[in-house]
């Protein structure tokens, strides 16, 4: 069973990843590329406490959570991407087993049930902070903003460095095209928000140096919900008579869901069905068997009634921090979120940060980045469009069709192509016409309105010569303003734009 666990952990980790790429193109392959996020045990939750009246959507994890309290938290060692992407570590960085896992870090378990209630208290005054600890959330977050960007700046360079040998230049640059074609993006990603994303993976990785999927066993909210439904989980590990209790299946236990006072006595909340423990069960004793009991034991949740009550405290703190910053709304009424999302109250509450729609954007213009830290720590990793660095493409309306929770609803593309995301504004101290008194008309032809919204009044200029010049000033036509940001992409001024688009 541990090598099949293995196997289904490759399949998924793969299937996963297969899904990440296919976003680029997601009308092309019969599959919805977002349903790799809502294999997520958490998504029906919060949806019910957000109101929503169906969590059909969610289809994959309501089949998980119904399963999980007959097979325990088999999410955890068998599908979910983060756990495997852990457990590939385990290899590199040789973690400790868990007879050198340091005394401190054992009573930490109650954490992760300390999240899972903390983001369920705030989910109820619509502060969505599960999002940022969501394992599938974090694994495309990732995938999205380090792995990818840097695989394809890295095949860039090998492929087109290897294209340079003659023997071999022609089936580089046949691989090369293959590469551009299906897996590379039109023009090489780069992300503002790249070193916060890489320093909070890191921390998850490093933190295996402690102990085997210390994220998994301390801070995961997923792995506390289903830890809770399989409390009294039907199919049970049983340890035959004939143990010897030479505490090797404590020790290799992934989780450290073995009692350290005897083999027979395990936990269901921590136990993820890794098999390790039957794995390496000595072959002479072979004690280890998991076996249907309808009448399962109950084993307790590590989270008394004193630590709740410290979480609460700390959620109503929390909550009463984030509601004087709130109050403070000047920048994040100056955020330009993507077409179709909801208004920024709601937006914010069912954005889980995943960073689809920011992925699906570099396919395009490019124009959605991960958000920093301005006066609200919610503001991180929030898309908002940055129209310097690229544009909302006129024919696109992708992100909507990849947002696994609806923070962006899908919009037809007649529909999109009409719905006001900003407002464009000249810069008339650097804008060139007003500046130099030299026509530019970049920006008008750019504009992609049928009728374009950027219009000239030509106006005599008279120049320091006495001469008199024609010159065309531009300006913004506010109701046929669709803000997709193109002006202030291809405005040729370098550094700051002279025509930026601000939030209507």
């Amino acid at each position: 069973m541990a090598k099949t666990r293995r196997i289904f952990q490759l399949i998924f980790l793969v299937f996963f990843i297969f899904l990440f790429l296919i976003a680029r193109y997601p009308y092309e392959h019969g599959v919805s590329s977002d349903i790799f996020l809502r294999f997520s045990p958490l998504m029906p939750l919060f949806e019910l406490i957000h109101g929503i009246k169906s969590i059909l959507p969610y289809w994959p994890a309501l089949i998980i959570l119904l399963l999980t309290p007959f097979f325990g938290r088999f999410f955890c060692g068998w599908i979910c991407p983060l756990g495997a992407t852990l457990d590939i570590t385990d290899k590199i960085v040789k973690v400790p087993t868990n007879r050198y896992e340091p005394k401190w870090a054992k009573p930490l378990r109650w954490l992760k049930f300390a999240v899972l209630f903390s983001a369920i208290f705030l989910a109820f005054f619509s502060i969505n902070v599960w999002g940022y600890f969501d394992p599938l959330s974090i694994f495309n977050r990732v995938l999205t903003i380090i792995f990818y960007p840097f695989v394809t700046l890295f095949t860039d360079n090998t492929l087109l460095t290897l294209s340079n040998i003659s023997f071999i230049e022609d089936g580089m640059y046949t691989v090369y095209d293959w590469f551009k074609i299906y897996l590379m993006p039109e023009e090489q990603a780069f992300y503002q928000q790249m070193w916060s994303i890489l320093i909070f993976i890191a921390i998850i990785l490093g933190l295996e140096k402690v102990s085997r999927r210390f994220w998994c066993r301390n801070v995961c909210p997923v792995g506390a919900f289903l830890g809770i439904l399989s409390k009294f989980r039907l199919f049970e590990r049983v340890v035959a008579d004939s143990c010897s209790a030479c505490n090797i299946c404590t020790t290799e236990c992934k989780m450290g869901a073995i009692s350290d006072e005897s083999p027979k006595i395990s936990s269901k909340v921590e136990c993820i069905e890794c098999f390790n423990c039957s794995e390496n069960c000595p072959p002479k004793f072979n004690s280890i068997t998991y076996e249907w009991r309808w009448k399962p034991y109950n084993s307790k949740i590590d989270f008394e009634r004193r630590r709740f009550i410290q979480t609460g405290a700390a959620s109503l703190l929390t909550l009463g921090a984030l509601g004087v910053v709130l109050k403070n709304r000047n920048n994040i009424e100056k955020q330009i979120r993507p077409p179709g999302a909801l208004e920024e109250d709601e937006f914010r509450e069912k954005c889980i940060r995943c960073q689809e729609c920011v992925r699906i954007c570099e396919s395009n213009g490019g124009c959605l980045q991960p958000d920093s830290i301005h006066n609200n720590p919610l503001d991180l990793w929030l898309p908002v469009a940055v129209m310097r660095e690229g544009y909302c493409e006129y024919g696109c309306n992708l992100c909507g069709e990849v947002c696994p929770t609806d923070a962006i609803m899908p919009l037809e593309l007649a529909e999109k192509q009409k719905f006001k995301m900003g407002l464009a504004h000249f810069n008339k101290n650097i804008c060139i016409p007003y500046d130099k008194n030299t026509d530019c008309i970049v920006c008008e032809e750019h504009c992609p309105v049928p009728d374009k919204a950027i219009k000239f009044v030509v106006k005599d200029i008279v120049m320091h010569d006495g001469s008199v010049r024609k010159v065309k000033h531009p300006y913004v036509i506010e109701e046929l303003c669709i803000g997709c940001g193109i002006c202030e992409t291809k405005c040729p001024l370098p550094g700051e734009s002279g025509i930026f688009v601000t939030k209507v």
